[in-house]
């Protein structure tokens, strides 16, 4: 890592040093966010990105084709100053927004700022009044990870390992990996290895001390921690969201429950404060944005969203959710741009007034996760699309009801909320990402949605429905010699009661796979091919109209196969909210 990259994270540890001493005012206090006019003067260069960008960041823009811009160079140092002496606190700093979030108990400072020559806009963000949450109760957290094993306050897993043999070493957490397959990628050695993960929540209270993470700490695969919210790099003695949403990916103990993701490394970053909701937790995410990319991550799992506020002034409305409005939305395409895959909870307001997803699950560059239960079936409380701009969300479900998650005290429970969901899935992507490579995440990722069971056919409760990282693996690598048939979905003297999708991996070796649709009186009522995606993949979606028996004929060339079924109901098709 170069020297100049190792300055800058100290210049951002000693501002956070300097928040965490002054957190414990409880007076009114003021949050304003100060919009910088250019970066004129900076010390950086974009001549020099070394110097604020980690070498494994500048590889993946490398690998993705996106060049450092004046987006990454961070904002003038004297204009962070100047702001400073008019007597504001500053809390974070976003390079690529060009502007710094303040706190003050004299409101009246914000005029004094909006005169200053460097600044463009200032526009408040939030009024805190009390503070409160876990932290203030509990006892700091152990910092020295090395010693978190032998401390005495160690939290051993309460559960008992499991004797179902189907469930095997992955205990509780079976369900949840099997109705995504997932299990083929650890079968196949991929759990993650190499892979680093940035988790975004409220904190991660204990995860230090628990039996659950020993396998994270003691590898080495703790890549840092950082609270943007109070400050500092404790984020174990706050809410422990956070902590179960990691031991979804990250948990290993074997016969009570494994993680999704189990081998990949991890940067655990505290960006929502649990006590309050204030547009300040968007901005503080969009820096744990910034600051994911540039230590060069490759994901990011936040299991967090935005819809209303405390302070109604500053609630968003449905139109914002549009793909680009919201400032966290805003940042969740910016770092999906740099090459970072971010998969983001759908929201849990399904059954509420609001029922819509929250931002950034809006985003365009966010894979939006909704909740199902163990069954498949949607959860109620999972939020529905469409965006604002009509674009079908959320993107894919996964197992939200019900979940498997380490609670504070070392036992795993059954818990609910597309927060689960999302570490699920996001778990699972990190060990398909380690067998696909990093080179290509805009491949990996329409891969994984390829795979979902609705892929052509989505909706806005479920989006694509369940990924499938078997058939995502068989994409990646097709086979190469035609043994059976080769096709999946394959309805042979079965019942259907819905319309159903023929999918295959195996590549056509003529004209390509042409299919019919004949009824029982030999009449064609359908026909057509099997249409290629992701040229690892073809596929059509075959939909009967009636009750009845039916043929399908799939002819490659000179290779032809033939089915017969009965379609019991009429297609019920899914109807978009």
């Amino acid at each position: 890592m170069k020297k100049g990259f190792l300055r800058t994270l100290v210049f951002i540890l000693i501002a956070l040093s300097t928040l965490k001493a002054s957190a414990g005012s409880r007076d009114k206090q003021y949050r304003f966010w100060v919009e910088y006019s250019d970066k004129n003067g900076s010390i950086f260069s974009l001549l020099n990105p070394w110097d604020f960008l980690s070498e494994k960041a500048l590889a993946r823009r490398n690998r993705v084709g996106y060049a450092v811009n004046m987006q990454d160079l961070p904002v003038n140092h004297k204009y962070i100053q100047s702001v400073a002496e008019t007597g504001v606190r500053v809390l974070v700093t976003s390079r690529w927004m060009n502007a710094t979030l303040v706190a003050t108990t004299d409101s009246a400072l914000a005029v004094s700022i909006a005169q200053l020559p460097c600044v463009s806009k200032v526009s408040l963000m939030g009024i805190y009044y009390t503070r409160r949450g876990i932290a203030e109760l509990a006892p700091d957290a152990v910092t020295d990870y090395s010693m978190a094993v032998a401390d005495a306050d160690r939290i051993l897993t309460k559960n008992k390992a499991s004797e179902d043999a189907e469930e095997g070493e992955y205990g509780l957490g079976w369900d949840q990996i099997h109705q995504l397959h997932a299990e083929a990628l650890h079968r196949a050695g991929y759990k993650g290895k190499g892979i680093q993960i940035a988790v975004f929540d409220a904190g991660f209270y204990r995860a230090n001390v628990m039996q659950a993470f020993d396998s994270l700490f003691q590898s080495g695969r703790l890549l840092g921690t950082y609270d943007l919210v109070d400050g500092g790099s404790n984020v174990f003695n706050d809410d422990d969201h956070g902590t179960q949403v990691l031991s979804c990916m990250a948990a290993w103990q074997p016969g009570v429950m494994v993680g999704t993701a189990p081998e990949a490394s991890y940067l655990l970053i505290r960006t929502e404060d649990a006590g309050t909701e204030m547009p300040c937790e968007e901005i503080t995410w969009l820096c744990a944005a910034e600051l994911a990319d540039s230590a060069g991550v490759d994901m990011i799992s936040s299991s967090l969203g935005y819809t209303e506020f405390d302070d109604k002034r500053f609630g968003h409305t449905y139109d914002d959710l549009n793909g680009n409005t919201t400032i966290i939305t805003r940042a969740a395409n910016m770092v999906w741009d740099r090459g970072v895959i971010v998969v983001n909870s759908a929201g849990n307001e399904g059954d509420s007034r609001w029922k819509y997803i929250g931002a950034p699950a809006d985003a365009i560059g966010v894979i939006a996760v909704g909740a199902v239960d163990a069954d498949g079936m949607p959860a109620d409380f999972s939020s529905v699309g469409p965006t604002a701009d009509k674009r079908i969300k959320p993107d894919v479900v996964a197992m939200g009801k019900r979940t498997t998650v380490i609670n504070s005290n070392g036992y795993f429970i059954r818990s609910n909320g597309t927060s689960y969901s999302a570490p699920v899935l996001a778990g699972a992507i990190a060990c398909f990402l380690q067998m696909t490579g990093t080179d290509n995440p805009v491949r990996t990722r329409n891969l994984v949605l390829t795979s979902a069971a609705n892929f052509l056919n989505g909706n806005n409760q479920t989006g694509k429905g369940l990924p499938n990282f078997e058939l995502a693996m068989k994409m990646q690598h097709p086979p190469k010699n035609l043994t059976s048939n080769p096709f999946i979905g394959w309805p042979e003297d079965d019942t259907l009661s819905a319309a159903f999708y023929i999918k295959t991996t195996f590549m056509p070796s003529h004209e390509g796979y042409q299919y019919k649709l004949k009824n029982a009186l030999g009449l064609t009522i359908e026909s057509g091919i099997l249409f290629p995606y992701e040229n690892a993949l073809y596929a059509a979606l075959l939909q009967p109209r009636d009750r009845g028996h039916y043929k399908l004929e799939i002819q490659d060339g000179k290779q032809k196969w033939t089915c017969k079924f009965y379609f019991a109901e009429e297609n019920k098709r899914n109807k978009e909210k």
